[in-house]
């Protein structure tokens, strides 16, 4: 499934932008996994490839259980399993992630 569609299953608030603290405690749970991934540019800092590291996350919604997120500051991510981008400062690849939502702060 499409990650995006599962901003359909919250309630969204501010400008449809945003889940409250609670659905996200509800909705996903922090894994032990580490990624090492990249913003890719949009973020204004990775045009390079620049890379960070983040602890997965998962959700327990029906039909979204593969996917894997990351959360960075407020804003909840989604791993695009499909992208390998090139960190030129070292040769490496690495998955890049997407913007789903933002998490409002409790």
């Amino acid at each position: 499934m499409n990650a995006y569609t599962l901003r359909n299953k919250f309630n969204l608030q501010k400008y449809n932008t945003e889940i409250t603290r609670e659905d996200f405690e509800n909705f996903f749970s922090k894994t032990k996994e580490r990624i090492t991934f990249t913003f890719n540019g949009w973020d204004g800092k990775s045009y390079n490839g620049e890379s960070r590291k983040a602890f997965i996350y998962r959700t327990n919604i029906k039909g979204y259980e593969d996917l894997r997120f990351i959360k960075v500051g407020k804003g909840l991510h989604c791993i695009d399993e499909e992208s390998n981008v090139i960190e030129k400062a070292t040769g490496e690849f690495h998955k890049e992630v997407y913007w789903m939502v933002d998490v409002a702060r409790a």
